[in-house]
């Protein structure tokens, strides 16, 4: 079974977090990013820390050396960002991180990360904050009982799926919903898992038929928007789907990849938290009751 692990933080400012508007977990990816090369330029040159280094390296900036399941050069993370504002004057948030396969085995390296993080500071003000672990838990993803409606709600924007060398970010068909995620799945686990998923699925089998799903209607927003690095000045221009999609057909052989949709986020830029989604098997049409 592949691994799912949630931690929970909370980071708590007198002071109104200044996080990016649009996806808050895109301002805390930087700041990891940020904290993680001080960890290792602190403790690189300390022999007994040489192998803990070596694995902020592998989790945190993986890249194939030619070895490696995969057809990028920048391979999957084993984890994801996201979160919400525990207080409407947005003074509070939690952070969750995702972390999946090996990388569960090794909490402590990130625990560590978010603590340089919070006395680091955080958001355009560099804001110092009081940082809280909440609870951890595993997650098994429930198996699903489909019916004819599938309705699939991106919480936050699903930037560049790519499928037959079109970018969709407008709307997203499930005939590329479906793909994206399984190609997902099996690179983290193939890299960080026990490539169970690969082996046991019919994958060409799933993709091709994903075609004969409908899509019934689409609401949303396209999000444009950037985030610029406040140390490096650095822009990152993000444009995509968010919204909710309503899709018609018989789910039966998808039924395996689309339990772990609420659990992965798919598409570019996942690990900032885009991508993120949720679905729902609804009983009756729905758009008979105006969802869509």
């Amino acid at each position: 079974m592949f691994r799912i692990k949630t931690l929970n933080y909370e980071f708590a400012s007198p002071y109104v977090l200044g996080l990016h508007d649009a996806i808050p977990t895109i301002t805390f990816r930087g700041a990891f990013g940020y904290a993680l090369a001080q960890v290792i330029a602190r403790e690189a040159c300390v022999p007994e820390l040489a192998e803990q280094v070596d694995l902020y390296r592998r989790f945190f900036m993986p890249e194939n050396d030619g070895e490696e399941n995969s057809r990028n050069h920048d391979l999957a993370r084993p984890f994801e960002l996201r979160g919400f504002y525990s207080r409407e004057d947005k003074r509070s948030f939690i952070l969750q991180i995702q972390l999946f396969g090996k990388a569960i085995e090794h909490e402590q390296l990130f625990d560590h990360v978010i603590e340089v993080i919070s006395y680091m500071g955080i958001g355009n003000r560099h804001q110092v904050c009081h940082f809280e672990k909440l609870r951890t838990a595993e997650t098994t993803p429930e198996a699903l009982t489909p019916t004819e409606h599938l309705m699939v709600y991106y919480l936050t924007p699903c930037v560049r799926l790519k499928s037959g060398g079109r970018i969709y970010s407008d709307f997203i068909p499930f005939h590329v919903l479906l793909p994206r995620l399984i190609d997902r799945l099996t690179e983290l686990d193939n890299l960080y898992g026990d490539g169970s998923f690969e082996q046991s699925w019919d994958i060409g089998g799933m993709k091709r038929a994903s075609r004969r799903i409908a899509d019934i209607a689409e609401k949303g927003v396209v999000c444009r928007t950037k985030r610029t690095s406040s140390r490096t000045k650095q822009e990152m221009h993000l444009k995509g789907f968010q919204g909710k999609a309503l899709y018609e057909g018989d789910f039966t052989a998808f039924l395996e990849p689309l339990k772990y949709l609420p659990h992965v986020n798919i598409g570019r830029f996942n690990v900032f938290g885009c991508g993120w989604c949720t679905l729902e098997f609804q009983n009756n049409n729905p758009l008979m009751k105006g969802a869509v």
